[in-house]
């Protein structure tokens, strides 16, 4: 899956999903607390959007909390769903 296809989409859920000022176009390095100030609950609304867009699944262990700390790292985890076998952080 191509990386800017993956943060399109981050940016089309963060802005229609969770109703957030988004900017037009995503950076990788954007935090997702700070830069476009989701608290924690969006966060976890926005796994759930993540699972349903992507047609993934977040593993049942314990994900890295590191995970949602930029676009990038978040890009990063969706790419490694999308390969069977992959590590995830």
């Amino acid at each position: 899956m191509e990386r800017n296809r993956i943060v399109e989409g981050l940016r089309k859920i963060i802005a229609e999903e969770l109703d957030v000022a988004a900017p037009a176009e995503l950076n990788e390095s954007d935090r997702l607390n700070e830069d476009l100030n989701l608290d924690s609950i969006m966060i976890l609304q926005l796994a759930v959007y993540i699972e349903e867009y992507f047609e993934v699944a977040f593993p049942e262990d314990d994900v890295d909390p590191g995970v949602f700390a930029t676009v990038g790292s978040l890009t990063d985890f969706i790419v490694a769903l999308h390969v069977p076998g992959a590590a995830l952080r």
